[in-house]
């Protein structure tokens, strides 16, 4: 890359012209990133050089580490421009700019380390499953018809667990599970293909009995999450599928006329990053709309209006810089006005820049009444990916556990699990906590269930041994060696 683009200039008058130019081109995509929440050295190694690529200006001895079917798939979708959008001039001028705003390096907020107590209200469980080789957990959920938790994993194992009994089945799928979907008493797969980056579609979506499979779906673009919902009224399900992908993807329909006949994709956003959603009803006129949350570079939550047909409409009601990492989000009602709050996560550490990074946390979201969200609480966690969001304590507010998949594993390790017990909703006050333990939480899954059936709620995790990115080596022997696959926080308020 540097044979083609300078990746730093000292010329004040390139870091004034590159002020404009970072304005012009950089938030044509996605908003504005701040140049201050990088530091120089991942700048220009690391972003500035993807940037590069994807404005058209390629160095053919840059090693973009993908296949030769990658990048024919890149071309037939026209991902990189055929003809630079921007001169080889003006990029190094907008380069200046950036390396002259940022920092030489970020430091960790060790002022964190006073603020959490020690969890009480929760005992943790480490779980075995009885897995060969280091635990790579990518899917957990719980079936409350049946009281099963529904565990997929990287080696394409799918298992069924009870808390009493343990392990009910097993079964080998196509690829990763990383998400059940439960519909009339029957539970669906969505195998997302490849779980590292790739614009290959290997992904699937599938019914099971817990022995077998039965693919309704193939050839998807790495899906991630799946709802089975009867939009229309029909009696028959539609099947609404973030295909999170890599620079392609979509959030999309798929319908059918009757059980015998082939799906029908609908395509309700073209584009990449589609993460979770939900079914409701957001502004009254009693038709299921969809909440959708958005992530890979254009970081987004969207409502998309159900206005009969299966005809939607797509509003974007939140909107985040690309280096805040977006990686999860709950609906609640947490002010109990009636209307749907929004919390997000932030905290994706893996691609290109892998600093802590302060503005990486939780993010509470208030409804004004008309669908207009207003950030009203922010609680910094350094990689933060999971949420979930009860009323743990019963004492009819809204509690938020999380879990940090990009922690900051030195001295803040303990923090890869937080639970902040709401202490004042109207000043949004919380009450943070942390479990500290020789082996901390390594977790890519969450999820909640009465798993011990004593009334209260318990916050289930999976351990995932592996990670992108570099880490501690005593902690990564822990991880891969420990021989649990299951860590159950059980909730002591019925105990």
């Amino acid at each position: 890359m540097e044979g083609n683009i300078k990746l730093h200039s000292s010329n004040p008058n390139d870091a004034s012209k590159g002020a404009l130019l970072f304005t012009q081109y950089c938030g044509s995509c996605h908003l504005h990133p701040d140049p201050k929440h990088l530091t120089k050295t991942v700048w220009q190694n690391q972003v500035l050089p993807i940037m590069a690529i994807k404005m058209g200006l390629i160095d053919d001895s840059y090693d973009r580490k993908i296949t030769e079917e990658e990048k024919r798939i890149e071309k037939e979708n026209h991902l990189i421009p055929e003809q630079p959008m921007i001169s080889k001039k003006d990029f190094e001028a907008i380069t200046s700019y950036i390396v002259s705003e940022s920092p030489d390096s970020v430091t960790i907020d060790l002022s964190r380390l006073k603020r959490n107590a020690t969890l009480k209200n929760f005992v943790r469980k480490d779980i075995p499953l009885g897995i060969q080789g280091p635990s790579l957990i990518t899917a957990l959920n719980y079936d409350n018809e049946t009281k099963t938790l529904w565990i997929g994993s990287l080696n394409k194992q799918v298992l069924t667990w009870k808390y009493k009994e343990g392990i009910v089945t097993e079964m080998s799928v196509a690829s990763p599970v990383v998400h059940f979907s439960f519909f009339k008493g029957s539970a669906f797969l969505t195998e997302i293909g490849d779980l590292f980056p790739s614009e290959i579609s290997r992904g699937t979506f599938a019914a099971t009995n817990a022995t077998n499979e039965a693919p309704l779906l193939s050839k998807l673009h790495r899906p991630v999450f799946s709802v089975l919902e009867d939009f229309d009224g029909t009696g028959l399900p539609e099947v609404l599928i973030c295909n999170f992908g890599k620079n392609l993807g979509s959030l999309s329909l798929y319908r059918r006329e009757n059980n015998a006949s082939p799906f029908v994709e609908q395509v309700l956003l073209p584009v990449a990053g589609a993460t979770k959603c939900f079914v409701r009803d957001m502004n009254g006129d009693g038709l299921k709309d969809i909440v959708a949350l958005m992530a890979q570079g254009d970081e987004s939550v969207y409502i998309l209006y159900n206005r009969g047909g299966l005809k939607f409409d797509a509003k974007r009601v939140l909107h985040f810089p690309p280096d805040y990492g977006t990686t999860d989000m709950v609906l609640t009602d947490f002010n109990h006005d009636g209307k749907v709050d929004i919390i997000t996560a932030h905290g994706d550490n893996a691609d290109y820049s892998n600093i802590p990074k302060a503005y990486h946390g939780i993010r509470l979201h208030i409804n004004n009444g008309n669908n207009e969200f207003t950030e009203r609480f922010f609680y910094p966690v350094y990689g933060v990916t999971k949420l979930l969001a009860e009323d743990f304590d019963k004492d009819g507010d809204i509690d938020i556990a999380a879990a940090s998949f990009y922690a900051e594993y030195g001295r803040l390790k303990d923090e890869s699990f937080i639970y902040l017990e709401n202490r004042d909703s109207k000043k949004y006050t919380f009450k943070s906590y942390t479990h500290h333990s020789e082996v901390p939480v390594k977790s890519l899954t969450m999820e909640t269930a009465d798993i011990d059936n004593d009334g209260d709620t318990d916050i289930i995790l999976g351990n995932f041994a592996f990670s992108p990115v570099s880490l501690p080596n005593d902690l990564k022997t822990k991880w891969e060696s420990a021989n649990y696959g299951l860590i159950i926080f059980e909730n002591q308020l019925y105990h």
